[in-house]
């Protein structure tokens, strides 16, 4: 029958082929993460979903940082989903279960000659203005009511 699988617990039979069409129907891939010259991470996966955020680059890069995904340069992946290994990729790029993926980012001479790089700057510093603003007025109220 269509959409069934026949198991058993007590002869632990086809128990690896029901965990994988159950991976297949929830829509889900796992995607190991690699650093630069080091070997990739092959015990803790990131996992994707079709139907949640996507299976693209740009999907795996915000699982991994929001932050990543602002300074994303390219990416290097390896596995099915590619024609050779490794290969350079965009956001775009559409990932398979297993593929490996190094992310690239911008160096800071790269990310200083973008356009929003002035704004940036100036919001990151407006940021840490604000938080030792509430610091010090927190403390001058402890200091006062003691």
């Amino acid at each position: 029958e269509p959409h069934s699988v026949v198991v058993s617990v007590h002869h632990k039979l086809n128990l690896d082929y029901m965990l994988a069409k159950m991976w297949e129907y929830m829509g889900l891939i796992r995607v190991y993460t690699k650093r630069r010259g080091i070997a990739p991470d092959l015990e803790e996966p990131v996992v994707l979903s079709d139907q949640r955020d996507g299976i693209t680059v740009a999907s795996a890069t915000q699982a991994v940082s929001k932050e990543l995904l602002a300074v994303f340069h390219f990416a290097y992946v390896w596995g099915r989903s590619t024609k050779h290994s490794p290969q350079r990729v965009g956001l775009a790029h559409v990932l398979q279960d297993e593929d490996v993926i190094q992310i690239v980012t911008k160096t800071v001479a790269q990310q200083k000659a973008t356009k929003d790089y002035a704004a940036k700057v100036q919001a990151y510093n407006d940021m840490v203005a604000e938080k030792r603003k509430a610091r010090t007025k927190a403390g001058r109220k402890k200091r006062s009511t003691g």
